[in-house]
């Protein structure tokens, strides 16, 4: 049995859904699966971004996948007994379809966009055994996030049916839960030893990094030398600050260059670079490809 005639069996009684529409579009599209790959590696099932409006709910059995579905614009709802989950703008939500006794989803507003995939894999067990995980978990993940560039590289990518681009879905749902868990479950236990100033420094970076930056302000700022900042910076996170930063560019930069049709001078005045060549050097210099080459190759 096909992904799709598993969803279609999975639902319970008659979904209340705008007229002439089909369950299936909650689907996004169906990928092609090569048997091979479809459990040793994750594997998408099906995806894309949809337009809820109206009224729009149905309710499912527990069936065969993983979901993942982030919320770009209006809200929605996912409710399992005992438990509702309100999906807002700008969360991810993590499901095990396999588990819940019931799974019920409705539309919030006057639209519900979102982008949805569902996975399979031997890894996703894994990754849940890892933290006190229960049915799903609800997240919100930073604007220029791994995780959402993930997403946006998984929308561009589209429905490859050769071995070479289910192994690049593979790689890049790993990245996505990698990051999903590490941020979602906070774990990041050694941190908690760090000076809260040093932590400071970082979700600044993280937060501003647009903004113009110098080592000489830090300094005067927490009363610090910033050769030492720049040692315990770089002993704590694995980079110096200004290597850190332009790290944290090139990744937002990634994710616009992905989700937009910005030129590539605006997308450089919106990550920080006020030199366009600059930019380009550096961005080439952290993933071995030009601006304009990363675009159009994903």
């Amino acid at each position: 049995m096909d992904f799709s005639a598993s969803f279609l069996q999975a639902i319970q009684n008659e979904p209340l859904l705008p007229k002439g529409i089909s369950p299936l579009v909650f689907l996004g599209s169906p990928y092609t699966v090569i048997e091979e790959t479809s459990h040793a590696f994750l594997t998408i099932l099906s995806g894309g971004t949809i337009e809820a409006r109206d009224k729009y709910t149905f309710s499912l059995f527990p069936f065969d996948c993983r979901m993942l579905l982030y919320t770009k614009r209006g809200s929605g709802a996912l409710r399992i007994p005992n438990k509702t989950y309100h999906l807002q703008e700008g969360t991810l939500l993590y499901l095990n379809c396999t588990s819940p006794p019931s799974l019920h989803f409705e539309i919030s507003g006057p639209i519900w966009q979102y982008t949805v995939f569902f996975i399979q894999g031997d890894a996703l067990s894994a990754y849940e055994r890892l933290t006190s995980f229960s049915h799903a978990f609800l997240f919100t993940p930073a604007p220029y996030s791994v995780t959402l560039a993930g997403l946006e590289k998984l929308l561009q990518h589209g429905n490859g049916t050769v071995l070479r681009s289910k192994l690049t879905d593979s790689e890049i749902l790993h990245s996505i839960l990698t990051n999903l868990w590490i941020e979602g479950f906070h774990l990041k236990t050694p941190e908690e030893r760090h000076p809260s100033w040093l932590l400071e420094i970082r979700q600044s970076l993280d937060t501003f990094f647009m903004d113009p930056f110098s080592l000489e302000e830090l300094e005067e700022q927490y009363h610090i030398s910033k050769y030492r900042i720049c040692r315990e910076f770089s002993a704590a996170f694995g980079l110096p600050p200004l290597k850190y930063l332009n790290k944290r560019r090139i990744e937002a930069a990634q994710n616009l260059l992905l989700s937009g049709d910005k030129r590539i001078h605006e997308i450089a005045a919106d990550v920080g670079y006020e030199n366009t060549n600059h930019f380009i050097n550096l961005f080439k210099k952290e993933t071995g490809l030009t601006p304009l080459v990363y675009r159009n190759m994903f």
